[in-house]
């Protein structure tokens, strides 16, 4: 999705919040409105982003999100209802904010953040994220200390936009690319890279592997020590990679214990797995991030496993009469 796809859906989401703001919508607006929000998850994600802001305001709680999410919907797209309830909690979902250079932002758990930078350029912070910003005349540095974070960069081929994480060095004019790094594990964990539009080059911050570019729909994933393993993404694929701007977390494949892990930077309530068995599991799916117990419940029906929702957590487990358990993998 470019730019102006994006921003013709916060618009539409913008008008509707008005709209219902004035009062209350006759049948027919209703009708449209629920198609509409059906057509996509990421018209989900712009109208809860715009109830949260005027609830931010002052105005209102964002009650309307709340009505629509109680209805039985039926989406492509299983539970994507309830994002929207929790993106209307989340004040910090959506919000635009100004920042001087020379600062360091951040987001705890559950938080996703956009902010605009004094450019024209803008970032938008995944959960558990931490960006220092360092713009000076004649460059525009920044360095992903932590997390998960998509950049919007404004054209300006007098002023390089870098973004440096783990020893490895991103570099774009004008363009839009994500980078992430473990939240904890940032010396020893690879950088990933998935370029949206415009070109990217991926390098060694100071030494190491020699510059990868990088076209709209490709993906690199860089260390120091070993270099830069490029390959293509799919469009739908990158799409699904960047839904959780929207609340929303995809998986196409990707263990139990990676799926737990991912959960727990939205979630104070933790998935634990016990297993290593069960770990391994599979699972593909697009999941509101901020439910970890209808994840749970949903791949425990779907994988025959037990759940039990105890004090410090979420358990996933085998049943216990089941000696050896034929494995599945949700599909």
């Amino acid at each position: 999705m470019d730019t102006t796809d994006r921003q013709d859906i916060d618009t539409a989401a913008a008008m509707w919040v008005v709209r219902e703001d004035r009062g209350p919508l006759t049948a027919a607006e209703q009708a449209e409105r629920d198609r509409w929000l059906a057509a996509s998850p990421r018209h989900f994600g712009a109208y809860a982003r715009a109830h949260a802001l005027l609830a931010w305001s002052g105005r209102m709680t964002a009650p309307a999100v709340k009505a629509v999410c109680r209805r039985p919907w039926r989406l492509r797209w299983p539970l994507a209802a309830a994002a929207a309830v929790v993106l209307a909690a989340g004040l910090a979902a959506g919000l635009m904010l100004a920042w001087p250079s020379g600062s360091v932002h951040e987001t705890g758990r559950g938080q996703i953040l956009r902010v605009a930078l004094e450019d024209g350029s803008h970032m938008t912070l995944d959960a558990d994220t931490r960006v220092r910003v360092d713009y000076r005349q004649g460059r525009r540095r920044l360095e992903l200390l932590s997390g998960n974070a998509l950049f919007e960069v404004a054209h300006d081929p007098q002023r390089p936009f870098t973004v440096e994480a783990a020893g490895i060095r991103v570099t774009a004019v004008g363009t839009r690319f994500s980078v992430s790094v473990d939240r904890h594990e940032r010396a020893a964990s690879p950088v990933e890279v998935l370029v949206s539009e415009g070109v990217v080059d991926v390098a060694g911050a100071d030494r190491g592997p020699a510059p990868a570019r990088l076209h709209a729909g490709m993906r690199a994933v860089a260390r120091p020590a070993s270099g830069v393993a490029v390959s293509p993404v799919e469009p739908q694929e990158l799409d699904q990679r960047l839904m959780w701007r929207d609340g929303m977390l995809a998986f196409n494949g990707d263990t139990l214990s990676v799926a737990a892990a991912r959960f727990r930077h939205y979630s104070d309530t933790p998935i634990i797995i016990e297993d290593p068995d069960v770990g391994s599991r599979r699972v593909v799916g697009l999941y509101p991030a901020h439910d970890p117990v209808g994840f749970a419940r949903n791949v425990a029906l779907s994988l025959g496993l037990k759940v039990e929702q105890r004090a410090d957590g979420i358990h996933l487990s085998a049943p216990a009469h089941a000696a050896a358990p034929p494995r599945r993998d949700l599909q």
